[in-house]
């Protein structure tokens, strides 16, 4: 029987698995001497010039040694990318790992033309977070439980935290959330508007798709085509707000008119009417009565 330990870990899912085992031996090594952390950190020259070409890698997979600020990265890591993994991506493992590999892969270069780069873990680790901010952001977190805000604005009070403790400007936080913003607009608003015509600009290639076991969208279409829906009615030249609803939810719906009032009332108002008459009459006979009651006084 599995210890809970052993239970927990295996139900993360695969990439932030992964990811989160590769942070965790890396850091092992270097905190053993197995390792040093000048053979890890990335620069163009040392990977370039001295043909050190695992140095891009081992930036991303190194968040320092164990500390506290160690163990709040990989909480975020494994909170925020097995939500986004589990949630956004639910059954998408090729594309989550394709997002983190082009999410790498724009964190190296924007920060090779604008900074000096050193260790980029944290700007991955910013940048999804970022992006889980995104997909969430009506989600109420609690910050250090003494402030309690809607995810969206989780990011920019971490930028703010950095900014009192390190009392510098945070280039690298900022930098990152700026490539998180992107690719959360090429993976969640782009596909959503109607001259995309159902574009992913972030899908996982076919040969990834079959390796981690990813229907491809050309196969899911096939498949939707067999169950009698079409794919054009999600996804198109036309607005979303005017294209048919698919066959298969379509539903009539008979709306029961009640009848109307007025012919309901002409029965009450000719009693109303006829009631009013004879009120009338019986006034006037007793005012005869009356006055011939006078007349013989």
């Amino acid at each position: 029987m599995p210890s809970p330990l052993e239970d927990w870990y295996y139900h993360i899912p695969v990439c932030t698995r992964v990811y989160m085992t590769a942070i965790f031996a890396l850091t092992l090594a270097e905190q053993l001497d197995f390792v040093s952390a000048t053979q890890l950190f990335y620069t163009p020259s040392h990977t370039f010039t001295r043909q050190e070409y695992w140095r891009p890698l081992t930036s991303f997979l190194y968040l320092g040694r164990f500390s506290f600020e160690w163990f709040l990265n990989m909480y975020f890591i494994v909170q925020y990318c097995r939500d986004l993994e589990e949630g956004s991506y639910l059954n998408r493992p090729a594309d989550f790992a394709w997002l983190l590999l082009l999410l790498c892969s724009a964190i190296l270069l924007v920060a090779s033309l604008l900074a000096n780069p050193y260790f980029l873990a944290h700007m991955l680790v910013a940048s999804l977070t970022y992006m889980w901010s995104r997909f969430y952001s009506h989600t109420f977190i609690s910050f250090m439980g003494l402030l309690t805000m809607p995810a969206a604005y989780f990011p920019w009070v971490m930028v703010a935290f950095s900014l009192v403790v390190e009392q510098g400007w945070p280039t690298f936080e900022l930098l990152a959330i700026a490539v998180g913003h992107v690719f959360w607009f090429l993976a969640e608003e782009w596909p959503r508007r109607a001259e995309s015509a159902g574009a992913r600009p972030l899908a996982a290639p076919q040969f990834l798709c079959r390796l981690l076991h990813q229907t491809t969208p050309a196969e899911d279409e096939v498949r939707l085509a067999d169950l009698g829906i079409d794919m054009n009615v999600f996804a198109g030249d036309t607005p979303a707000d005017t294209r048919d609803p698919p066959p298969l939810y379509t539903e009539q719906v008979t709306v029961h008119t009640p009848p109307a009032r007025q012919s309901e009332d002409l029965p009450r108002q000719s009693e109303e009417s006829q009631d009013g008459t004879e009120d009338k009459e019986t006034r006037l006979r007793q005012r005869t009565v009356r006055t011939d009651i006078a007349e013989l006084d």
